[in-house]
């Protein structure tokens, strides 16, 4: 399982009971004895079965599975003899089997945690389905992300972002490192093997760190002030 489906699993795991309790405290209702651990563990084992697979196999989203684990603390609630809670058409023709409108519709609703994952897992996921020519930017700079992501799109081309330096096994046309990254260097080396051509990028006033760079086989190493003039320009133009 990738790094993305992982985080996503497991905080929807940990945001599961305490969003069903919260449901249940703002509903005035009993908690369901059993219930949540059941659903906590028919979760578990039915997102990991899902996120194991390539994405074109998922048949099913994660949200949609979270959802149906809802039908733990519903059984029980019903058990326990609390009446069902009237709903608008719309949600029932959605959601049937939701008496009492505990499944969440965004996953927002879980957390900022489960939010941010889910977010995370959907991109890599959106990128998984395209058929660019790809890059990888080594950073853990989200602002430095974002904008090399968007210059990438507006490119063609597809990028994975790394915080970690890891093994990489597929080929890119470009790799970009930051050497405000503590392994930069390593990223370096790592890289160099697997991309058509490294480039790097730092303060305007580490030039050790860029001279370094060079020296471990980067193509470029330039200040981050004229990589984010345009970071597309480093990118090859697609014929």
């Amino acid at each position: 399982m990738d790094p993305e489906a992982r985080a996503l699993l497991e905080s929807f795991v940990a945001a599961y009971r305490p969003y069903v309790q919260g449901r249940l405290t703002e509903a005035g209702w009993p908690e369901p004895g059993e219930a949540l651990s059941a659903g906590e563990a028919w979760l578990r084992s039915e997102l990991g079965a899902l996120l194991s697979v390539p994405f074109a196999e998922q048949a099913r989203s994660p949200l949609e599975i979270l959802q149906e684990a809802m039908s733990f603390p519903t059984d029980a609630l019903e058990r326990m003899g609390v009446a069902p809670v009237d709903r608008d058409s719309a949600a029932e023709a959605a959601l049937p089997g939701d008496r009492f409108d505990l499944a969440p519709a965004s996953s927002q609703v879980l957390g900022e945690e489960a939010w941010r994952a889910h977010i995370t897992w959907g991109a890599a996921k959106a990128v998984a389905h395209r058929r660019g020519p790809s890059a990888v930017l080594v950073t853990r700079n989200l602002l430095d992300a974002s904008k090399v992501g968007e210059a990438a799109d507006r490119a063609g081309y597809d990028l994975t972002v790394s915080a970690r330096v890891q093994t990489l096994e597929r080929r890119f046309a470009v790799g970009f490192v930051d050497l405000e990254h503590p392994d930069a260097d390593h990223a370096i080396r790592s890289l160099v093997g697997v991309c058509g051509r490294v480039v790097a990028y730092g303060p305007h006033v580490d030039d050790v760190g860029m001279v370094r760079a060079r020296s471990l086989g980067a193509a470029e190493a330039v200040p981050r002030s004229r990589f984010f003039t345009d970071p597309a320009a480093w990118l090859p133009a697609l014929v």
